[in-house]
C-alpha cells in the first residue's frame, strides 16, 4: 500500500514551465506559444492538439499562474510525460541536453519524495526566485516613483539631488553611494517605441497584445490617473529589448503582405 501511495505521489511531480523554458534556452513567452498555439490561429499548439484528440491534459500540462509585481501571468506545471513530448520535438544536441536536464531534475525530486519530503520542500529554488523577483519589483517601483518626481521640470536642483540619493539608497541599501548608477531599466511608452520603428503606438499595442509581450521580460505596468475622469488605469511601458522582437514581427508581416 505504501509503495502505491509513493508511486502516485511521484507521478504527480512537475516542473514549472519557466524552468523548462530556461532548460530549452528559449523565452517563456515562446514556450507558451508552442504549447497554446498562436493567437491568430495560424499555428496550432500542443495543448489544443491533445484536447482535440481527447487526451487527459493533466497527464502532460497543468495550467497555473505566477505573480510578478501586481499582475498574475500564465504558466504551466509540466509532468515528466509533458517533458518527454517537448523533448521529442527537438533534434540532435539540443534534444540530448534537454532530456538530460529534465531527467536529472525529476530523478532528484523523486528521490527526495521517496525519503518523505513534499514537493513544496523540494522546489525551494523556484519559490525563492519568485520571492526575490517580487521584492526586486517592489524596490524598483519605489525608486521609480522618486525618479519620476526628480525628473519633473518643476523640481529644484537641491530636491532632485535628494530624491536621487534616496532612490539610490532604496536600490542599494547603502547611503554611501552618492551617484545613481542605472537603478532600473529605462522604459519607453508605446509612442516612443513606435517612433523608433516607424509605426503608430496603436500598432505597437496590437502587436504586443497579439504576441503576449506585455510581460516582465519586456517592460512593466505603471499606474496613472486619467485627467478627464480621475480614473486610475495601468499603462505598460516597454524595455528597449522589445524593439528587435517587434521588428522581427513587422518583417514577417511585410513578407506575408499583412
Amino acid at each position: 500500500m505504501n509503495n502505491l501511495v509513493l508511486k502516485q505521489e511521484i507521478e504527480e511531480v512537475t516542473l514549472n514551465s519557466r524552468e523548462i523554458a530556461e532548460m530549452l534556452g528559449k523565452r517563456h513567452t515562446d514556450l507558451l506559444r508552442e504549447l497554446d498555439g498562436s493567437s491568430d490561429g495560424k499555428t496550432i499548439g500542443i495543448i489544443p492538439t491533445l484536447e482535440n484528440a481527447n487526451f487527459a491534459l493533466s497527464k502532460y500540462f497543468i495550467p497555473s499562474t505566477y505573480k510578478s509585481g501586481t499582475r498574475e501571468y500564465k504558466c504551466y506545471e509540466i509532468t515528466k510525460m509533458g517533458c518527454h513530448m517537448l523533448g521529442n520535438k527537438l533534434q540532435g544536441e539540443k534534444g540530448i541536453l534537454f532530456t538530460a536536464k529534465y531527467v536529472e531534475r525529476f530523478n532528484e525530486m523523486e528521490k527526495k519524495l521517496s525519503s518523505g519530503q513534499t514537493q513544496k520542500e523540494i522546489k525551494p529554488n523556484l519559490k525563492e526566485k519568485e520571492i526575490q523577483t517580487r521584492f526586486n519589483n517592489s524596490v524598483a517601483r519605489k525608486a521609480n516613483a522618486l525618479l519620476k518626481i526628480a525628473n519633473d521640470p518643476l523640481t529644484t536642483k537641491e530636491r532632485k539631488k535628494a530624491l536621487l540619493a534616496q532612490a539610490t539608497e532604496i536600490l542599494t541599501g547603502s547611503k554611501e553611494i552618492k551617484t545613481l548608477q542605472q537603478p532600473i531599466k529605462k522604459t519607453y511608452s508605446a509612442t516612443e517605441i513606435g517612433k523608433k520603428l516607424g509605426i503608430s503606438s496603436n500598432k505597437v499595442g496590437r502587436l504586443a497584445n497579439a504576441h503576449n509581450l506585455k510581460t516582465p521580460e519586456f517592460g512593466m505596468f505603471f499606474k496613472q490617473t486619467l485627467a478627464k475622469n480621475d480614473k486610475e488605469v495601468e499603462d505598460f511601458k516597454y524595455y528597449e529589448n522589445v524593439i528587435p522582437v517587434l521588428q522581427s514581427l513587422l518583417n514577417v508581416q511585410v513578407k506575408l503582405n499583412i
